[in-house]
């Protein structure tokens, strides 16, 4: 999302030259419904149209493509508004997410009789329009398909692995023979690491699946890899402690191998560490791009 946005910034003049020109030409001085399919079929780009009266408060429904919603009329529109830019008789935002549709967009205000038009218009389309980007459609459909079923695969195998964890112990509970070390740590590693799975196919669906509606920041999260990696190192470490426990209970032959795995583990610990400290340190940095909600 930040190279859209840095791709747009780059080219907003030309981009914005070409909107502002086209709503000349289609002039709309009033609002009506077939000016509002006039200029969504001018502009594939567009997403939404609504008008507000002079104080900014909306008095239309949201007209989309295909539809309107009439539950946002009377909503105050002024925040998205620099009433100082709208004296050279137009505004143009900055890109922002809507909450209409999910999406990156740039908001148009257009002064009409009695009010503002004010015209959503998708980054990414504005900027195909162009050819500044690429279309990757199918490739995207086809991303977003390998992540669902990865992701869920994920999820399926993570509650399974769950699933076996309780069904293991509950057959050593009603097993004849006395309950052991083994019983009890075994279930205890099948539940972190189904945990650790389940929780890494929940983020990728959340991230690549499912629509993204809400504050979306495009830089790099590292809660999914910090919150798997702390599953895995837990479970090694309880693996660990059950091989210490039944060296010491068999043969103490064994125990270098303890000691081996031990160490490794501890170096493991280190290089975490190290990660979640750069880490911290990254997000304390200031970043160049904001995104407006």
């Amino acid at each position: 999302m930040q190279d859209l946005v840095r791709s747009y910034s780059a080219n907003a003049p030309l981009i914005q030259k070409f909107i502002l020109a086209t709503l000349g030409k289609a002039s709309p001085k009033s609002f009506n419904m077939q000016l509002s399919a006039n200029l969504f079929r001018t502009f594939p780009s567009l997403e939404l149209i609504y008008k507000t009266d002079e104080g900014f408060v909306q008095n239309s429904p949201n007209i989309y493509v295909k539809k309107e919603e009439h539950y946002h009329v009377g909503a105050d529109r002024s925040y998205l508004v620099d009433e100082v830019a709208l004296q050279q008789g137009y505004y143009i935002s900055e890109p922002y997410i809507s909450t209409a549709t999910g999406h990156l967009c740039i908001t148009v205000v257009y002064p009409v009789e009695e009010g503002y038009l004010f015209f959503d218009f998708r980054v990414r389309k504005l900027l195909e329009r162009f050819d500044l980007i690429e279309k990757n459609n199918l490739f995207k459909y086809m991303n977003r398909t390998s992540y669902a079923i990865i992701g869920g695969g994920l999820l399926f195998f993570g509650v399974f692995v769950v699933v076996y964890g309780f069904y293991t112990f509950a057959g050593y509970l009603f097993a004849s023979e006395p309950l052991s070390i083994d019983a009890v740590f075994k279930p205890i590693i099948a539940l972190t690491l189904g945990l650790a799975v389940y929780d890494l196919g929940k983020t990728i669906f959340e991230q690549e699946v499912l629509p993204r509606t809400q504050h979306i920041s495009e830089t790099f999260n590292a809660k999914t890899l910090m919150n798997f990696s702390v599953s895995i190192i837990i479970a090694l470490l309880i693996e660990a402690l059950l091989v210490v426990f039944k060296i010491s209970i068999h043969n103490y032959k064994d125990l270098p191998y303890a000691s081996t795995l031990i160490a490794s583990l501890a170096f493991l610990l280190l290089v975490f560490a190290i990660f979640i400290y750069l880490v911290r340190k990254s997000e304390k940095e200031p970043t160049d791009i904001r995104e407006d909600g």
